[in-house]
């Protein structure tokens, strides 16, 4: 049986797939798909390779109805991603080696081959003006590229297109020759790892303004291709080195958007430099436009949720399933019952007990908290909260689609292997929350593993991994005392600082954003005069520190030093939380205020 739910690379999907399953609203399709160029950053499984794909000239075709001529862009996804540009020579080049002059040749090389594979891949050539096509095809090839070729340093003949029947079989052979150029280079980077001394290059050399730009320029001739601009989605960009970094930023730098524009997506924060070759950095808005495509994620839940439902919605309705997504995921009635009695009792009071401006206000913020509390006040066997329903799901994939569908999808195959092999309907809300719990879990245990293996260092009693692992284990102890507490905003999942964080708060802080235990924002600090970093842990562990992921989130404004604390001696600041209580630290903290009240 068929999963709907489940998680596949987006260059490997299928014209037909895409055209099913993407959902452009609300995501920032609109703003890449303009002309310029753009940086786009955010934590993996966001969208940003959804985006991409969706881009590309056969989707684009099959979504707006016009051929490829007729399209607005053409856009060629040039994957960094385990790539041949992660040649550990080309990092390891020294400035006698002309460090930046072969990694500029070994990035055009890569950019140009796979500009061809999206040609041959992606492009719906074929048609009534199949002739035409070769016979511009092969003018291309020997009068233009030809002549680039041999500039570049090429000695070779070129291969002939003679017995060529299609322009996929053009293709194919123009593909062959930047694969005998890249080879060139990976003979002399083996020859150069055994040698100490000077080793002239005496291969064919590529260059951006000299090879790439013209090549494109000339193929941009072509009938079949859009009048419009050429978009190169550079995809995974936090994967090239520093060197091929600043190459690429001098290519954003020479602003051709006119009718080349670079689209470049990272990790956030791994970008290695913006500086370019010449030593300038490159801003925005003056050389490119940049977003982090979780922002409004993360900040503006309602659009996250509308987007999540009609992800949901079509993955259902192409499996053949009639059900809303919130039919299909549905609530623990029982508990949600038991939550609406209480808000009707906070309402009840509210005149003489009140918080919010409104009763409604604090039924929404403190119902579901109260009965939390009641659940860790009870011994009664199953009382425990239960993490299930479309919406609640959905906060605890933490502004990141993919774990939703990831999460989702190992709840299919759960109730799946519990069904007989029945057509499913609905997926049990107590699967649900065995799943959101174990997903939880494996983040911050099994998946953490990864962490400590990737960026570990064995010479030290507490590296970065170890005090990243404390300082979540502290804050998601904390912030589940704050909501058993009586403080005014319990539902906490952020930290702002009022002084700092140092050097080293910083690196652990960023690490967690790497790896996604955190997100990473700005909020105006208290005095109105400016803005501080936040740091939000990702809903995605709740269930683990029994939190609840729901609604709005309060935030604190802490000290370095609490934070810091935390990564050395978690146990002592949660002791220290649990005997005092919260309020206390926050006024005293023993040793001066660990904390503020926002």
């Amino acid at each position: 049986m068929h999963n709907p739910f489940d998680v596949q690379t987006p260059e490997n999907l299928s014209t037909e797939d895409m055209i099913s399953l993407f959902v452009s609203e609300n995501t920032d399709y609109y703003q890449i798909e303009k002309a310029g160029h753009t940086f786009i950053s955010g934590p993996r499984g966001a969208g940003k390779s959804m985006i991409f794909r969706f881009l590309e000239p056969d989707c684009q075709c099959r979504h707006t109805g016009k051929k490829l001529s007729k399209l607005e862009y053409y856009a060629a996804y040039i994957p960094i991603k385990e790539t041949d540009l992660n040649l550990p020579e080309l990092a390891r080049l020294q400035a006698k080696h002309a460090t930046i002059v072969l990694n500029e040749h070994a990035l055009v090389i890569h950019v140009a081959t796979k500009f061809f594979v999206s040609l041959a891949e992606r492009a719906p050539i074929e048609g009534a003006s199949e002739k035409k096509n070769i016979q511009q095809y092969e003018s291309f090839y020997y009068d233009k590229l030809s002549k680039l070729l041999f500039r570049s340093g090429w000695k070779d003949e070129l291969p002939s297109l003679k017995c060529c029947k299609n322009i996929k079989d053009q293709l194919k052979i123009t593909l062959s020759l930047f694969d005998d150029v890249f080879g060139q280079l990976n003979h002399y980077m083996r020859k150069l790892s055994f040698c100490s001394e000077v080793l002239p290059y005496e291969g064919t050399l590529f260059g951006y303004t000299d090879f790439l730009v013209p090549l494109i320029k000339a193929l941009k001739e072509s009938p079949f291709m859009p009048e419009g601009p050429i978009f190169l989605l550079i995809d995974d960009a936090d994967n090239l080195n520093k060197s091929q970094a600043m190459v690429l930023n001098s290519w954003v730098a020479r602003r051709t958007t006119g009718f080349l524009c670079l689209k470049v997506s990272a990790q956030e924060g791994e970008y290695k430099t913006y500086a370019s070759v010449g030593g300038q950095r490159i801003d925005a808005p003056h050389d490119y436009s940049e977003f982090n495509i979780s922002d409004k994620y993360t900040s503006r839940f309602d659009n996250f949720k509308v987007r999540v439902r009609d992800i949901i919605a079509k993955r259902l309705t192409h499996h053949g399933v009639e059900k809303t997504p919130e039919d299909f995921f549905p609530v623990n009635k029982k508990q949600e019952e038991e939550i609406k009695a209480i808000g009707e009792e906070i309402a009840k009071v509210w005149s003489e007990r009140g918080r919010g401006y409104r009763p409604r206000d604090d039924v929404l913020r403190y119902a579901r908290p109260e009965y939390m509390k009641r659940l860790a006040g009870t011994s009664k066997s199953g009382s425990t909260y239960s993490y299930a329903g479309f919406e609640q799901l959905v906060h605890l994939s933490s502004g990141i689609v993919r774990h939703f569908l990831e999460s989702a999808s190992m709840m299919y195959a759960e109730t799946v292997s519990k069904s007989g092999g029945e057509p499913l309907s609905s997926i049990p809300h107590g699967i649900q929350n065995q799943i959101a719990n174990d997903y939880s879990n494996a983040f911050l245990f099994s998946e953490f593993s990864k962490v400590e293996k990737d960026e570990g260092d064995p010479s030290l009693t507490l590296d970065k991994p170890a005090k990243l692992k404390n300082l979540i284990n502290a804050l998601g102890g904390m912030f589940r005392q704050i909501l058993m507490s009586e403080c005014s905003e319990q539902r906490v999942f952020s930290i702002a600082f009022s002084n700092g964080p140092d050097m080293e708060v910083q690196e652990v802080l960023s690490l967690g954003v790497k790896y996604g235990y955190f997100h990473r924002s700005t909020i105006g600090n208290k005095e109105g005069t400016g803005r501080v970093p936040l740091y939000i842990l990702t809903r995605r562990l709740a269930p683990t520190f029994k939190l609840d992921p729901n609604g709005f989130a309060g935030y604190k404004f802490v000290q370095n030093e609490a934070i810091k604390q935390a990564m050395y001696s978690p146990k002592k600041l949660t002791n220290m939380v649990q005997k005092q209580g919260f309020e206390t630290v926050m006024s005293t903290g023993g040793q001066g205020s660990l904390f503020e009240n926002d």
